[in-house]
């Protein structure tokens, strides 16, 4: 578990992500899917193309965590685990970094 001093968190907008719902997926999923989404939002690990790269992405697509910085964080941020992997994107949506 992480520290609240931990260096991934510092100057980092992430409150928003406390008490969010997570869907695993997996870095091939990342890259069709959301192409955008290029590197952990705490550590900026970078997504690779790769279907055993595991990620968590929360409803909103906003971001993705990698597998080490979940498990650092998840009790920290309150995250609840959805059981899907396949990220569902509707065409049109506006995300939140995009408006």
């Amino acid at each position: 578990m992480a520290e609240k001093e931990d260096w991934r968190l510092a100057a980092k907008d992430v409150e928003y992500l406390k008490d969010k719902y997570l869907n695993p997926t997996d870095g091939e999923e990342i890259v069709i899917n959301a192409p955008y989404l290029k590197m952990c939002i705490f550590c900026w690990e970078e997504v690779r193309n790769i279907p055993y790269q595991r990620w968590f992405v929360p409803e909103d697509i906003s971001c993705c965590i990698c597998e080490e910085c979940y498990e650092d964080f998840k009790e920290m941020f309150g995250w609840k685990m959805l059981d899907g992997w396949d990220i569902d994107r509707t065409e049109g949506a506006v995300l939140p970094h995009m408006e």
